[in-house]
Protein backbone atom coordinates (compact mmCIF):
# COMPACT_ATOMS: atom_id res chain seq x y z
CA UNK A 1 0.00 0.00 0.00
CA UNK A 2 2.94 2.37 0.59
CA UNK A 3 3.89 2.02 -3.07
CA UNK A 4 0.40 3.11 -4.12
CA UNK A 5 0.69 6.15 -1.87
CA UNK A 6 4.06 6.97 -3.43
CA UNK A 7 2.60 6.79 -6.95
CA UNK A 8 -0.34 9.01 -6.01
CA UNK A 9 1.93 11.46 -4.18
CA UNK A 10 4.22 11.72 -7.20
CA UNK A 11 1.23 12.42 -9.46
CA UNK A 12 0.02 15.14 -7.09
CA UNK A 13 3.46 16.75 -6.99
CA UNK A 14 3.78 16.74 -10.78
CA UNK A 15 0.32 18.33 -11.12
CA UNK A 16 1.22 21.01 -8.59
CA UNK A 17 4.55 21.73 -10.26
CA UNK A 18 2.89 21.88 -13.67
CA UNK A 19 0.49 24.49 -12.31
CA UNK A 20 3.44 26.53 -11.07
CA UNK A 21 5.06 26.21 -14.48
CA UNK A 22 1.93 27.59 -16.14
CA UNK A 23 1.84 30.49 -13.63
CA UNK A 24 5.45 31.41 -14.36
CA UNK A 25 4.70 31.45 -18.08
CA UNK A 26 1.65 33.69 -17.66
CA UNK A 27 3.83 36.06 -15.62
CA UNK A 28 6.41 36.10 -18.42
CA UNK A 29 3.72 36.77 -21.01
CA UNK A 30 2.32 39.67 -18.99
CA UNK A 31 5.80 40.99 -18.26
CA UNK A 32 6.74 40.83 -21.91
CA UNK A 33 3.54 42.52 -23.05
CA UNK A 34 3.70 45.36 -20.55
CA UNK A 35 7.42 45.89 -19.96
CA UNK A 36 9.95 43.68 -21.68
CA UNK A 37 8.85 44.39 -25.25
CA UNK A 38 10.44 47.86 -24.83
CA UNK A 39 13.47 46.66 -22.85
CA UNK A 40 17.02 46.39 -24.13
CA UNK A 41 18.36 43.08 -25.36
CA UNK A 42 20.48 42.74 -22.21
CA UNK A 43 17.45 43.06 -19.94
CA UNK A 44 15.48 40.60 -22.07
CA UNK A 45 18.37 38.15 -21.88
CA UNK A 46 18.62 38.59 -18.10
CA UNK A 47 14.86 38.01 -17.74
CA UNK A 48 15.15 34.89 -19.87
CA UNK A 49 18.04 33.54 -17.78
CA UNK A 50 16.00 34.05 -14.60
CA UNK A 51 13.02 32.38 -16.25
CA UNK A 52 15.18 29.49 -17.46
CA UNK A 53 16.64 28.86 -14.01
CA UNK A 54 13.16 28.68 -12.49
CA UNK A 55 11.78 26.49 -15.25
CA UNK A 56 14.73 24.10 -15.10
CA UNK A 57 14.35 23.80 -11.34
CA UNK A 58 10.65 22.99 -11.68
CA UNK A 59 11.27 20.60 -14.57
CA UNK A 60 14.00 18.86 -12.53
CA UNK A 61 11.60 18.41 -9.62
CA UNK A 62 8.99 17.01 -12.02
CA UNK A 63 11.53 14.54 -13.39
CA UNK A 64 12.52 13.51 -9.88
CA UNK A 65 8.88 12.83 -8.97
CA UNK A 66 8.36 10.94 -12.23
CA UNK A 67 11.35 8.75 -11.41
CA UNK A 68 9.95 8.04 -7.93
CA UNK A 69 6.72 7.00 -9.61
CA UNK A 70 8.53 4.77 -12.11
CA UNK A 71 10.50 3.05 -9.33
CA UNK A 72 7.30 2.50 -7.33
CA UNK A 73 5.50 1.06 -10.37
CA UNK A 74 8.47 -1.20 -11.10
CA UNK A 75 8.44 -2.36 -7.48
CA UNK A 76 4.72 -3.14 -7.71
CA UNK A 77 5.42 -5.09 -10.91
CA UNK A 78 8.18 -7.06 -9.18
CA UNK A 79 5.80 -8.31 -6.48
CA UNK A 80 4.35 -11.78 -7.05
CA UNK A 81 0.84 -11.53 -8.47
CA UNK A 82 -0.59 -13.33 -5.47
CA UNK A 83 0.77 -10.63 -3.14
CA UNK A 84 -0.57 -7.68 -5.15
CA UNK A 85 -3.77 -5.98 -4.06
CA UNK A 86 -6.39 -5.61 -6.79
CA UNK A 87 -5.88 -1.83 -6.71
CA UNK A 88 -2.13 -2.27 -7.23
CA UNK A 89 -2.77 -4.65 -10.12
CA UNK A 90 -5.19 -2.17 -11.69
CA UNK A 91 -2.69 0.66 -11.31
CA UNK A 92 0.02 -1.45 -12.89
CA UNK A 93 -2.19 -2.24 -15.88
CA UNK A 94 -3.29 1.39 -16.18
CA UNK A 95 0.34 2.55 -16.13
CA UNK A 96 0.91 0.64 -19.35
CA UNK A 97 -2.11 2.16 -21.07
CA UNK A 98 -2.34 4.96 -23.62
CA UNK A 99 -3.60 7.27 -20.87
CA UNK A 100 -0.35 7.23 -18.89
CA UNK A 101 1.78 7.40 -22.02
CA UNK A 102 -0.28 10.21 -23.53
CA UNK A 103 -0.18 12.23 -20.33
CA UNK A 104 3.60 11.91 -20.12
CA UNK A 105 3.99 12.98 -23.73
CA UNK A 106 1.63 15.93 -23.22
CA UNK A 107 3.47 17.20 -20.13
CA UNK A 108 6.84 16.94 -21.86
CA UNK A 109 5.58 18.61 -25.02
CA UNK A 110 3.92 21.38 -23.00
CA UNK A 111 7.24 22.17 -21.32
CA UNK A 112 8.95 22.71 -24.67
CA UNK A 113 6.02 24.64 -26.14
CA UNK A 114 6.10 27.02 -23.18
CA UNK A 115 9.85 27.58 -23.62
CA UNK A 116 9.50 28.25 -27.33
CA UNK A 117 6.60 30.63 -26.71
CA UNK A 118 8.55 32.69 -24.19
CA UNK A 119 11.61 32.82 -26.47
CA UNK A 120 9.40 34.02 -29.34
CA UNK A 121 7.66 36.66 -27.22
CA UNK A 122 10.87 37.97 -25.67
CA UNK A 123 13.09 38.12 -28.70
CA UNK A 124 10.97 38.14 -31.87
CA UNK A 125 7.47 39.46 -31.13
CA UNK A 126 6.83 43.15 -31.68
CA UNK A 127 3.89 44.93 -30.12
CA UNK A 128 1.59 46.32 -32.84
CA UNK A 129 1.76 50.11 -33.22
CA UNK A 130 -0.98 52.01 -31.47
CA UNK A 131 -1.39 49.53 -28.60
CA UNK A 132 -0.70 50.88 -25.11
Amino acid sequence: MDLLVLVRSADQQVASLFGQMISINFAMIAGTYYFLNRASLQLKFFAFVCYAVGMLAIFGMMLRESNFKRVALDSIGALPEADRAPVAEGLLQLSQSWLFEGTAIFINAAHYILWISVIYLLFFWKKPPGEP
